[in-house]
């Protein structure tokens, strides 16, 4: 399944930070009037923000911070403390449903049977991908579809779909892999491709499937069912759940000391999170910064002066999805502006 680029250096170091200088010694040198606010290396003028009320310049800055990021395909590196907080938390569910199950002396055994009655599966699959995200226009995202229609016309003809797939996907390194993807579970995957590749059998080929990135046309190659051994996290919680009370261990750790200790004593008694839900956790915020993007419009690849734009576009923005973002970037004030500085005005 297609990833975003990895994280790359923030801006506000040494690049960004010496471009945003040189901005601020040719507005000196020209005698321009200093901005009313910097943003890392976005700046703007007291006219742009003339009317704005101090809590709405706090969001436009805000609203910046996070378009640089997106522009800077860093919102991993943005959103790791979120992350390893989210972390943090499925690591007590798990240990919480380990305790309840040695109070009620279940063993792997039940747990074995029970799990054997509706295993988990991991699938291979290989895909074709005709990128246009949802934030793209509907011509870009109609000429997509259009594409996608006619690569999957050719394969129910008899193309060859690893060759097809080489030649056609827009997915970085599908060339050399033939569309082919790692095999995966379920939450490795968004809701859209999954239920796609697990409604197939062997060898079938899916209808054209939209995703957040795009359209796809899937092929299952594999259905593989996941050992006991790695699927046991997922199974021992519902399990808790009908044999005791793990709420009860997970309201006794709300408090700093009382969490870092039952932390303490998971990690000394070999509990971890699964690899497929560190997964499905990564995932999540992923998803969430890109509703974010798409309903902000901000996107990858942007310069300072295109996120600046975009920023005070994005805070005229009357949708429920944009209003929405700007509350979740509100409750994200502290990681934003640790990534990108916010200066309010001049330098006395």
């Amino acid at each position: 399944m297609y990833r975003p680029p990895p994280p790359s250096v923030f801006p506000g170091r040494a690049p960004y930070g010496l471009a945003l200088a040189a901005l601020v010694l040719l507005g000196a040198g020209c005698g321009e009037e200093p901005p009313a606010l910097t943003v890392g290396p976005v700046a703007f003028s007291q006219e742009e923000l003339l009317g704005f009320t101090e809590s709405r310049e706090a969001s436009l800055a805000r609203v910046t911070a996070f378009g640089l990021a997106v522009a800077d395909s860093a919102t991993l590196e943005l959103g790791a403390p979120v992350v390893g907080r989210w972390m943090e938390d499925r690591l007590l569910e798990i240990w919480a449903a380990e305790r309840v199950l040695e109070a009620a002396d279940v063993g792997d055994d039940v747990l074995e049977a029970r799990y054997l009655t509706d295993p988990e599966y991991e699938l291979t699959v290989r895909h074709v991908l005709f990128f246009s995200e949802r934030w793209r226009p509907p011509t870009h995202r109609d000429e997509a579809r259009a594409k996608a229609e006619r690569a999957l016309n050719q394969l129910e003809a008899g193309a060859d779909f690893p060759e097809t797939a080489a030649r056609l996907s827009e997915e970085p390194g599908a060339e050399g892999r033939e569309g082919l993807l790692q095999p995966g579970r379920e939450g490795a995957w968004v809701d859209e491709f999954w239920a796609a590749a697990s409604a197939l059998e062997v060898g079938e080929i899916s209808p054209v499937t939209e995703t957040q990135y795009g359209f796809h046309i899937l092929r299952l190659e594999g259905r593989e069912v996941v050992p006991f051994v790695e699927a046991r996290s997922a199974v021992a919680r519902p399990v808790a759940d009908q044999v005791g009370d793990p709420t009860a261990y997970l309201q006794a750790w709300e408090g700093p000391e009382a969490r870092s200790e039952a932390l303490e004593a998971a990690r000394a008694a070999g509990v971890s999170v699964p690899e497929a839900e560190q997964e499905e956790i990564r995932r999540r915020w992923t998803d969430l910064t890109t509703r974010w993007a798409t309903a902000l419009g901000f996107r990858s690849g942007m310069t300072p002066e295109e996120v600046r734009a975009a920023a005070l576009d994005a805070m005229a923005r009357t949708a429920q999805g944009a209003a929405i973002a700007r509350e979740g970037l509100a409750a994200r004030a502290e990681l934003l502006r640790a990534a990108y500085p916010v200066d309010t005005g001049p330098a006395s």
